[in-house]
């Protein structure tokens, strides 16, 4: 695809595939991560060498958005503007290059002026990480760029080389060195340090696809592209990058903070069952990840029915996934923790993965909301909605955490995502004329509750596998059913009658 606008015709079809490709590829990753997080690092390591590792990997997701300024969102709403040909295309990407350079360069010298207050804040709890600042820093600046080069193959709508590299590459590549921490080929220092390593690895293999697909060309004539929409960028990036920055903290802040006021072992244990959860989540990236850029498309031709489309679409299909998910996790939830080695350490994070598990539910619920906004001409709101959200969540976990735990800190997240997505709606309500609910939604509100009635009705079997096979099978066959019968969601009915047919199992009408 080269400079060209997808037509109303294939606007969702497109959705489809991709969201179907990259929702697949992140599920491979999602296994992957669990067999790592549930079994390699809770057997191999130490409780204390898992939240270590946790807290640098949080430490640099946390940070990365701060060293962008926002220019990851800019990426999606100004490359429609901006990038017409061959030419602008090169003076896009320097663009976004030198801004990014200078971005890093302003963080890192900020960073270093505070640095003693920022890593005293572990010092007591968790001195470890204090050693791998610099580690960090280095881990920073490749997500960073990671995150903006894959902003930029979104916008070119290739998501699924890049999701390949981000959900599976890089967690194979963490099983492998575990495995050799473990044979004794390298020390934990080593271990810690080829983590980074191998996420520069996969950012090298991004670059060399971007390469491969002549879409990375440099070029110091900036006076090709369009000056006032430059500018703009540049105010966008400045105005969204604490929006970027508000999301990221009330996603990651709590990680660090139970680092700072619980302990490293605490942490292992909060962000074992953190993830767990997030399995929920997966479909809603994937469909993001692929609607930003139709979204960005739809408002540069000020197509509203596009938008609508997306926005009532995504969301029912979120919400039919997500329930799916987050039912299957929760009838099996006593099953995960007996499988995880040292399994009387982590089961501690059982109400985790419910609260954090309703979180997410709820973000899927309301669709990509988020998207919408920052990609419309009131994005502002967002920003000064994440801030403050971003501050609440701070204040909630200084006040929780001490007194639940971690479960107080999987509170904080909860509440926060949960309020942040009931303020959207109303906003886009209000402002857009336009909302993701139907009574498609209460159907599946009621069939995702009248399955968790017919867990209630399956026997418990004595031994693991057959149990979770059982119960799982059970209830995703009947889910899927009433789905498909109460005709919740169309366009799914219609893929599967149409993958069906393909497979000589139905006749079309």
């Amino acid at each position: 695809m080269d400079y060209v606008r997808v037509s109303n015709g294939n606007l969702m079809g497109l959705v489809i595939r991709q969201s179907i490709y990259t929702t697949l590829i992140s599920y491979a990753g999602a296994v992957i991560g669990y067999v790592n997080l549930l079994y390699l690092f809770p057997k191999f390591l130490e409780p204390e060498q898992v939240g270590l590792l946790r807290t640098i990997q949080d430490a640099g997701i946390l940070l990365a958005p701060f060293a962008t300024f926002g220019l990851a969102q800019s990426i999606f709403r100004f490359y429609p503007q901006l990038v017409k040909d061959k030419a602008s295309e090169a003076g896009f990407v320097s663009l976004i290059t030198l801004l990014a350079l200078t971005g890093f360069g302003i963080f890192f010298i900020v960073f270093k002026i505070f640095e003693t207050s920022i890593l005293s804040y572990f010092e007591t709890n968790a001195k470890e990480i204090i050693q791998y600042a610099s580690v960090v820093l280095w881990l920073t600046l490749i997500l960073l760029i990671t995150a903006l080069l894959e902003a930029y193959s979104r916008s070119l709508l290739k998501m699924i080389f890049p999701s390949l590299l981000r959900e599976v590459v890089v967690r194979l590549l963490l099983a492998l060195l575990v495995i050799s921490y473990f044979q004794g080929y390298i020390t934990y220092n080593q271990f810690i340090i080829s983590t980074v390593l191998a996420y520069l690895f996969c950012l090298l293999l991004l670059i060399g696809y971007l390469y491969v697909l002549k879409k990375i060309s440099f070029t110091l004539n900036f006076r090709i592209l369009e000056s006032a929409k430059v500018k703009s960028l540049v105010i966008y990036s400045s105005l969204s990058f604490a929006g970027t920055a508000g999301m990221i903290l009330i996603g990651k802040i709590d990680s660090m903070m139970v680092s700072g006021m619980l302990g490293l072992a605490a942490n292992a244990v909060y962000t074992t069952a953190f993830y767990m959860a997030t399995i929920i989540e997966i479909p809603r990236r994937a469909m993001s990840q692929v609607a930003m850029p139709l979204i960005a498309r739809a408002f540069e031709k000020n197509d509203t029915a596009d938008i609508k489309t997306i926005y009532l679409k995504t969301a029912i299909n979120q919400f039919i996934i997500g329930a799916l998910l987050f039912i299957g996790i929760y009838i099996n939830l006593d099953t995960i923790f007996s499988l995880i080695p040292r399994q009387e350490i982590y089961e501690a994070g059982k109400w985790v993965v419910i609260i954090v598990g309703i979180g997410k539910l709820t973000d899927m619920v309301f669709g990509p909301s988020s998207e919408i906004i920052v990609l419309s001409k009131y994005y502002a709101f967002n920003i000064l909605l994440l801030t403050l959200l971003a501050a609440v969540v701070i204040v909630s976990n200084n006040i929780l955490i001490p007194i639940y735990g971690i479960n107080g800190a999987a509170i904080g997240s909860a509440l926060a995502l949960i309020s942040f997505n009931v303020l959207k709606y109303f906003f886009i309500w209000y402002k857009l004329k336009m909302q993701p609910f139907n009574r498609d939604s209460l159907k599946v509100l009621i069939i995702a509750m009248l399955m968790l009635g017919l867990n209630l009705l399956i026997p418990k079997f004595s031994a693991i596998l057959p149990d979770i096979i059982i119960r799982s099978g059970i209830i995703t066959v009947v889910f899927a059913l009433l789905i498909f019968y109460s005709k919740a969601t169309p366009d799914g009915n219609a893929f599967l009658l149409k993958q069906l047919r393909k497979l000589g199992i139905t006749r079309k009408n």
